[in-house]
């Protein structure tokens, strides 16, 4: 027994010499890497730290800047008002100029009826205008000015433009000008699909061509047509065509997931009222895609000449 304890006591000894020894290996490492981790931790905190330092003295350059224009502009100010207690005639001198806001050679409001018949053709898909003009999506220009809002007798009226005749509205260059600018503003409701002209020159030289077609002083005469011809030459026989009504109301639920029943626009034009003849061309231009919409050429892609007749009588009437 005592020999095997001999034996072994030199063995025991060594291995927890040896453990011992990897344990301080081992704790040296732990304690290395926690050493490094502080030290990485340490330099992004000085790092972040110079940062905001940046940022604080480039706030305070921008500060010291900020108050030095002020003190400059102070000085300027007072500079000013010393100026004009000691000279009031100067104020001439430091006042700003009037913008212009006339337009050149024509008044306030009448422009340029050259130009206008340019930027009349935005208006001349719904309105005629000239001899022989009638009534079509909107009723016809002659004689505007002057003339009470919705007063032509046989056009079929938005409610809107119906409380603005209620309301004694007669137009002339100033309410045409607001209502061209932006038709909804002046008259909420209104069935006009016409987003407005917000350029102030361009109204005016269109107010301008209007008044050509309006007896005035100076007996202006009236001038020739001036629509535009048909988008597309229909013949004759499917503009004669006599549309079902009910037949158009069974067809009509397509369009009115779009286009509003009671004429309202909501960024769709209305067809709600529209002329049969007005309703056939615009829907035969589609389908021979004349007209650009995609989605209104495949609609008319599937219509035969009866059933766009019917449409164009159902909504011709809609109530």
């Amino acid at each position: 027994m005592q020999k095997i304890v001999n034996i072994m006591a030199p063995v025991l000894g060594g291995t927890a010499l040896m453990l011992g020894v990897a344990y301080g290996w081992t704790a040296r490492d732990y304690r290395a890497s926690e050493i490094e981790a502080a030290q990485t931790l340490a330099a992004s905190s000085l790092a972040s730290a110079d940062r905001a330092n940046a940022g604080l003295v480039a706030l305070r350059d921008q500060l010291k800047t900020a108050t030095d224009t002020v003190a400059a502009q102070t000085a300027e100010i007072a500079a000013l008002q010393a100026r004009l207690e000691a000279d009031p005639s100067a104020a001439a001198a430091v006042a700003p100029a009037e913008p212009d806001t006339q337009v050149a050679d024509a008044g306030p409001l009448l422009g340029d009826p050259e130009k206008g018949a340019g930027i009349y053709r935005l208006c001349s898909s719904c309105h005629q205008l000239g001899e022989g003009a009638e009534n079509r999506t909107g009723p016809h220009l002659n004689l505007i000015f002057g003339r009470r809002a919705g007063a032509i007798d046989g056009f079929k009226y938005s409610k809107g433009m119906e409380r603005a005749f209620d309301d004694g509205l007669v137009w002339d260059a100033e309410h045409l000008d607001a209502y061209i600018e932006n038709p909804k503003a002046l008259i909420s409701g209104t069935r006009m699909s016409f987003r407005g002209i917000k350029d102030a020159r361009d109204r005016h030289d269109l107010i301008a061509y209007l008044r050509q077609f309006s007896d005035n002083p100076q007996d202006i005469p009236e001038s020739a047509p001036t629509m535009d011809a048909p988008e597309v030459e229909l013949p004759p026989e499917i503009l004669a065509i006599v549309g079902d009504k009910d037949y158009g109301e069974y067809l009509a639920s397509e369009c009115l997931t779009c286009h509003k029943r009671d004429g309202a626009d909501d960024g769709i034009p209305s067809i709600t009222f529209w002329p049969t003849e007005d309703f056939v061309i615009a829907m035969h231009a589609y389908k021979k895609k004349l007209r650009p919409h995609p989605v209104m050429q495949m609609m008319a892609g599937r219509l035969d000449d009866e059933e766009i007749a019917a449409l164009a009588a159902y909504f011709a009437e809609l109530e």
